[in-house]
């Protein structure tokens, strides 16, 4: 059966529209994928436990870029149709360098400290008053004797920016309030241990003073695990701040740990984990959202050029 001119127009005119539609839904779908692959390649178990299969795979997607580039670019210069191709090696390098960069962000922003948690040391019934921090140098996550706690009303606050607060983490009394007991340090009782190794850390928690340290969960009576600080930055910080606490009362602090303050560590581990997936199901799906709007673009913009 023979088709009149009109038919047969708006035949293929139909079937540009499909074809534009599978070209923009694919290139998103094609985007996505490359994100998601790439993201946990860079943010994920595979990175802590097969360093070696993260980079290979980073570094095959890499490659699949490069060759659906140079695919785009032969078709362009022979003149063969090569939008589809085009907007394919654009959405494949957009979800390469995107996954990268964010996968990245949310390595160091969170799951990299799951996995050195479960990597470190678990200790328990430690006593800060007779304990040095020295004996527990690989330590992630610290038990406390029972009737320790931090503290408060000897906090300090250090200001570099931002407020980084420290508090001393004891369990025999530091405060000489009878003036009994002999002591270098007038109106201190210096702990057993010869030295103030423990504390409990936060950064904005404490006021302009350290009077309201409220850091971690310092304000609950059955808390006494302290979990490890692993940024070096706050750590340089922290360290600072004892510096000066120590100038100022003329207690000891020869080997400084910084631990958050927390009741259950084992469900701050978790929730890092439960966090770390979330990012990766939130950035996925609104990268694919976005990815789809700058496809359908990028599909108008290209079907206006000559030869593409």
């Amino acid at each position: 059966m023979k088709l009149d001119a009109e038919t047969n127009a708006l035949i293929q005119k139909r079937l540009r529209q499909n074809l534009g539609f599978l070209e923009i839904s694919g290139c998103a779908v094609l985007s996505t994928g490359t994100f998601s692959v790439v993201y946990l390649c860079r943010c994920s178990e595979i990175r802590h436990t097969m360093a070696a299969v993260a980079f290979l795979g980073v570094l095959l997607v890499a490659g699949a870029g490069v060759l659906a580039m140079a695919n785009a670019t032969i078709r362009y210069r022979v003149r063969n149709p090569a939008r589809t191709w085009l907007v394919a090696t654009v959405s494949l390098w957009a979800g390469f360098a995107t996954g990268f960069v964010v996968g990245d962000y949310y390595w160091n922003a969170d799951t990299a400290k799951y996995y050195a948690y479960k990597e470190m040391a678990s200790y328990v019934d430690v006593n800060p008053s007779v304990d040095k921090a020295t004996s527990y140098m690989d330590a992630g996550v610290i038990y406390f004797k029972e009737g320790t706690s931090v503290l408060r009303s000897m906090a300090l606050a250090f200001r570099n920016g931002r407020t980084y607060c420290v508090a001393p983490i004891y369990l025999d009394p530091l405060q000489n309030v009878s003036n009994t007991a002999s002591s270098k340090t007038p109106g201190f009782i210096t702990p057993r241990s010869g030295t103030i190794d423990f504390w409990a850390v936060g950064v904005d928690c404490c006021g302009d003073t350290g009077n309201t340290f409220t850091c971690g969960e310092a304000g609950i009576a059955t808390a006494r695990t302290g979990m490890r600080v692993l940024e070096d930055k706050s750590t340089l910080m922290y360290q600072l701040a004892v510096q000066e606490w120590s100038a100022s009362t003329g207690l000891p602090s020869k080997h400084p740990m910084f631990l958050e303050w927390v009741t259950d560590p084992i469900s701050v581990e978790e929730s890092m984990l439960n966090t770390s997936i979330n990012n990766f199901w939130r950035n996925a799906v609104g990268y694919f959202f976005a990815s789809l709007i700058a496809s359908y673009m990028l599909h108008m913009t290209l079907r206006h050029w000559k030869f593409v």
